[in-house]
């Protein structure tokens, strides 16, 4: 109830409140009249509305994360343009969706941008809350954020996968955006990350080093590091053989930075596993 006569007595809250739902509405008419892209404003621009509707006042998440109706609403508006965000890469990647590309060149590539969009998004699920004093219901808060992590680590698991798909897909296109097909196959460990982040935060116990479940998530990290090291490197050649230098050097840093990754994403779990070991009061309730 605090939290509504806030929204519509302070000027601020009220303007962000009408931002969201113009946002949501505008995407709405833009995707019924066939310029897609646009349509895809909310899934990326409602999420980053609702985090500056919560830090504007201090009964939200960033202030006294109460686990009430504004913290599931929360949760289900970034796991909502996580959703969107991937529909759309794949409806996109495979060529159901074509619309006008004016104002973009027919090269620009929707999907990869799609998949740079759910990054920060994903990261914001896969993000624990951080208690403050006089928080009402911090159980309850935590079992939200036990939800919220699984939620990212899903979304994050999927988004891995097109960060190889759409560039396997696009070596086919006669031309290609060069800027988004690198930064895609850049994210993949990043991805992973939050990945191995969310699933030793939720099942430590499964995952400690030199269990199965460990071995298992780092083959399968180091193999998905490589494919996307391998696929950078065939797109590299590529850009060399037509004389696009700059395309190279993009394809270039992209291995050269993924590979440099492996070190940082398969060892997150022995930190996480240490630091639980230390302050067994920061095991979180279970659901």
């Amino acid at each position: 109830m605090n939290a509504f006569i806030n929204a519509i007595t302070d000027p601020r809250l009220l303007f962000m409140w009408f931002s969201f739902i113009f946002l949501a509405l505008a995407s709405l008419l833009l995707g019924m009249v066939e310029h897609w892209p646009w349509g895809a404003i909310f899934f990326v621009m409602g999420p980053v509305t609702l985090l500056a509707l919560d830090m504007a006042h201090d009964e939200s998440i960033a202030g006294k994360a109460n686990g009430g109706p504004f913290h599931h609403f929360f949760i289900f508006v970034f796991f909502f343009g996580a959703v969107g965000l991937i529909v759309l890469t794949v409806l996109t990647a495979f060529g159901v969706l074509q619309g006008d590309t004016t104002p973009w060149t027919p090269e620009t590539n929707f999907a990869s941008w799609y998949i740079a969009a759910g990054s920060p998004i994903v990261l914001v699920l896969v993000t624990r809350t951080d208690p403050k004093d006089g928080a009402p219901d911090l159980q309850r808060m935590e079992q939200l954020d036990r939800r919220s992590t699984r939620m990212g680590v899903v979304t994050a698991a999927i988004f891995a996968v097109l960060c190889l798909v759409v560039p396997l897909i696009s070596l086919s296109a006669t031309s290609y955006d060069s800027l988004a097909l690198a930064l895609t196959l850049l994210l993949t460990p990043w991805f992973l990350y939050l990945v191995c982040n969310g699933l030793f935060y939720l099942y430590h116990p499964h995952f400690e080093e030199g269990s199965e479940g460990y071995r298992t998530l780092r083959v399968v990290c180091i193999g998905m590091v490589g494919m996307s090291c391998c696929i950078s490197l065939v797109y590299m050649i590529n850009t060399l053989n037509r004389s696009e230098w700059l395309p190279a050097l993009l394809f270039a840093v992209s291995m050269a930075s993924t590979g440099w990754s492996v070190k940082d994403y398969v060892t997150v779990g022995i930190t996480i596993k240490e630091k639980d070991k230390e302050d067994p009061e920061a095991e979180p309730a279970a659901d």
